[in-house]
């Protein structure tokens, strides 16, 4: 989703398709490009399509006329079991290409395999099919509209993932308006702004500190280049999650919004809320509730939390990391349970910081793929090495400080209360600045696609 290509002549080829196209045929044709970005990508991937979209369907009909009969329970743990197995095969992590395979130590024949929405469709078959099992709705009869809500091509990059109740009256309507796709025009440049400029960026920030042996690297470089990750792990999920949700505005669809100001948490629970919300309330609807169904007791407690953390980091991907990063994140859940009451006397800026400081310490679990080179960064980071800062230290600060300080701003939301509060609500401001802003971002991206060329999709996938 990000490139010339995409920007001038995908984005306006199908919005032009889609809008001029009879109601009944939009459903198809989203349907066909769903189809043709996967086998753009690799054709193996039509294969996670068939099997999510078949299995939604066909076991949300078989799971809903047996839904009195002890049958249905295993039906739903068939389907289950199928789309998880999908998901681990065909997913793979975005730092290092690993799978469910290569971490097991076994050679992968899908290790290569570019499956685009493999992440995303297991999800929306799974949901589909408890809340029917659930007896929150009846099955949809209508094929066409279960295999548009599975393989919702916008979503595939990084959400958010969706709700079927959410989306299906939003599919009956396909609204589209002059005010809906100026709004997605505006999310796809900021998304894309938001990759190319910060994500970018701060990648670049963390392999130039990767780039020093961890034995010799300063406390201040240490702090510096986990920092980078942070920012670069959140604008890169965002930007494609925008970029997502503005294609989605322009075809008339309303999706939700997936982050909200996540370094601004005051606690890790209060993280994982704000963080990919879609994919914490997936998480903790299928995932927690299902397993506290099953007792309140503390073990009880700590498996279902324990299972919806695993789940969501695996869910950026199948490698060691992932596991090692999750393990860390509940040590720190449990933690903060168990020191609920003294924390909360503690002012909140205080929290915040504290929440900061140590989500940046345990966050090179994630960024690092061995467990004991994370270890030695932690101990660099707090001085282990002898060493505060160095000539490195100073380079870096004074080559990335301003998008560093652009990365803050707009993490920490200090940008989004700008422009709603004191620009959004002025009408006359807002006629202005919003097509001067978006005009300004779109050269911007394009002179950038057009310097960095095809280096830039060095990290799509």
């Amino acid at each position: 989703m990000i490139g010339l290509s995409f920007l001038y002549f995908f984005l306006p080829a199908f919005a032009a398709v889609y809008l001029l196209s009879p109601k009944p045929f939009k459903s198809r044709f989203v349907l066909v490009t769903s189809a043709g970005m996967i086998c753009w990508a690799d054709p193996m991937g039509l294969i996670v399509m068939a099997v999510c979209i078949l299995s939604g369907y066909l076991f949300g009909v078989f799971i809903f006329n047996f839904r009195e009969k002890p049958v249905s329970k295993l039906l739903l743990a068939l389907e289950i079991f199928i789309n998880i197995a999908v998901l681990l095969l065909f997913h793979r992590t975005a730092y290092d290409g690993a799978d469910l395979l290569t971490v097991l130590g076994q050679r992968s024949l899908l290790r290569k395999a570019a499956t685009v929405g493999a992440a995303v469709m297991p999800l929306h078959s799974i949901g589909y099919c408890v809340d029917v099992y659930r007896k929150k709705y009846r099955c949809e009869q209508r094929f066409i509209k279960i295999a548009e809500y599975i393989a919702f091509f916008p979503v595939f990059a990084a959400g958010p993932i969706l709700r079927y109740d959410y989306f299906s009256p939003q599919f009956d309507e396909h609204k589209t308006n002059v005010s809906s796709i100026a709004s997605g025009i505006r999310l796809i440049m900021l998304g894309m702004f938001m990759k190319l400029f910060i994500s970018n960026t701060m990648l670049e920030l963390w392999d130039d500190v990767r780039g020093i042996q961890v034995s010799s690297l300063p406390a201040l470089s240490a702090w510096i280049g986990i920092a980078a990750f942070a920012f670069f792990v959140y604008f890169e999920v965002s930007a494609f999650s925008n970029i997502g949700c503005g294609i989605a505005a322009i075809m008339g669809f309303r999706l939700p919004r997936s982050f909200r100001e996540p370094y601004r948490s005051h606690s890790f629970s209060d993280f994982c809320r704000k963080f990919n919300c879609t994919l914490y309330r997936w998480c903790k609807d299928y995932i927690y509730r299902s397993i506290i169904r099953r007792g309140s007791h503390g073990i009880y407690k700590f498996l279902a939390i324990l299972m919806s953390v695993l789940a969501a980091c695996l869910w950026y991907g199948t490698s060691m990391r992932s596991v090692c990063f999750a393990l860390a994140m509940v040590i720190m859940l449990c933690a903060e349970k168990l020191l609920e009451v003294p924390l909360k006397k503690l002012p909140k800026p205080i929290r915040i910081l504290l929440f900061v400081v140590l989500l940046l310490t345990i966050l090179p679990f994630m960024a690092l793929s061995d467990p004991f080179e994370a270890l030695k960064y932690i101990k660099a980071m707090y001085g282990g090495n002898q060493i505060a800062a160095d000539i490195t230290s100073e380079y870096l600060i004074s080559t990335y400080f301003l998008f560093v300080a652009l990365g803050i701003l707009i993490s920490g939301g200090v940008f989004g209360y700008f422009f709603k509060k004191k620009i959004f609500n002025n009408e006359y401001l807002k006629t202005i600045i919003q097509p001067v802003w978006v005009i300004a971002l779109l050269i911007f991206c394009t002179s950038f696609l057009v310097s960095v060329g095809s280096s830039l999709f060095r990290y799509l996938l």
